[in-house]
């Protein structure tokens, strides 16, 4: 799946939707391939997708379920280990301030939108956090989706200590208005210069570790299960590796942007990567090499832009890289993918 380097979001973001439609007996995988999505890549979590697409699916999802609050619906679903790295990095935050720190900071993990802008009081923090004009309905949706998702892991994180005290929405009251009341359980505003959620400053700078242990217990274990997969790797390569991995493509992959986020110096993270052997140049070429297998494995990626988002100034110089790793252009690779898995379809048929 490519996407324009502008107005996206990570896939992550589409799991509580696909779960939502999944609960209700709905394949997400035809929803998706009726978009012209390609649904492994989509539903791998680790892909970007444009607001465009994303709306569309909202739409989608919507008449579908016959639920215009679908936003709110499927923002009740959303669970931090879908967000792979971000939820690694916030599972490793002592304090509410720390995790909102992190937040902001790594926010285009997740998205190309603006990032929250928070505001601490003596008794109240007010997170504004901003939305990418698309459809009426899908800014309105997706206003919807954010707010309820920071209130479903607002709960997950801070347990006890999370207490909301106030939603705002630019968008009218919707005639399901009754429904966000309840579920926030706060007053609720509408026609709003921006849209925001406050709650409680009180426990900001209290352990977290101590509020919801089997969240972090989980989120520790998610890492950890996405670290295994690099287990030819020493301890602090696995970790650059993952890092790298759910890098977004629309953040430059440099020495320095890992090094910062391993709060850690390029010096240093070139030594400790030395002492296991590895050279952050071949940890970068693996991931390239993955992700391109992994996208030429479908028949929609477009490669000009799959060169682009990994790195590559243009088609040719990726086109050389790939041949150069795999002994294969591009194109004789993605032929050889797409007639194996032809061949496996009709193995599978013949046995049925």
């Amino acid at each position: 799946m490519s996407t324009s380097p502008a107005n996206t979001m990570t896939t992550a973001a589409l799991q509580p939707l696909l779960r939502l439609l999944e609960s209700k007996g709905i394949s997400s995988r035809e929803l998706l391939g009726s978009l012209g999505l390609d649904a492994p890549a989509v539903t791998s979590a680790t892909q970007r997708i444009s607001i465009n697409h994303f709306d569309q699916l909202l739409e989608q999802a919507s008449r579908l379920l016959d639920d215009p609050a679908i936003g709110l619906a499927a923002g009740q679903r959303l669970e931090m280990p879908s967000f792979y790295l971000l939820g690694f990095l916030i599972s490793s935050c002592q304090t509410g301030r720390e995790a909102l720190a992190v937040l902001r900071r790594y926010y285009a993990l997740i998205s190309d939108t603006r990032a929250p802008d928070f505001f601490i009081g003596q008794d109240s923090i007010k997170i504004v956090f901003y939305v990418t004009e698309g459809t009426p309905f899908g800014s309105q949706t997706r206003s919807e989706f954010i707010a309820s998702g920071i209130h479903t892991a607002g709960q997950a994180i801070g347990g006890s200590y999370y207490q909301l005290q106030g939603i705002g929405f630019r968008h009218p009251a919707p005639a399901y208005k009754d429904r966000l009341q309840r579920f926030f359980n706060v007053p609720v505003q509408y026609n709003q210069p921006q849209n925001w959620v406050s709650f409680s400053s009180r426990h900001l700078d209290s352990p977290l570790s101590y509020a919801n242990p089997q969240l972090f217990a989980m989120l520790r274990q998610e890492a950890e299960q996405a670290l295994a997969r690099f287990s030819e790797l020493k301890t602090f390569s696995q970790r650059v590796m993952h890092i790298l991995y759910q890098w977004p493509e629309t953040v430059p992959m440099t020495k320095d942007a890992v090094a910062e986020l391993l709060s850690t110096s390029s010096r240093t993270l070139t030594r400790r990567l030395q002492e296991e052997d590895c050279q952050f140049s071949n940890l970068v070429k693996e991931v390239r090499l993955e992700k391109a297998k992994v996208a030429l494995r479908s028949a929609r990626t477009d490669v000009q832009q799959l060169a682009l988002d990994l790195g590559f100034s243009d088609r040719r110089g990726f086109e050389r890289a790939f041949k150069q790793w795999t002994g294969m252009t591009p194109a004789a690779y993605r032929r050889q993918q797409l007639s194996e898995a032809a061949n496996r379809r009709l193995a599978e048929e013949a046995t049925q």
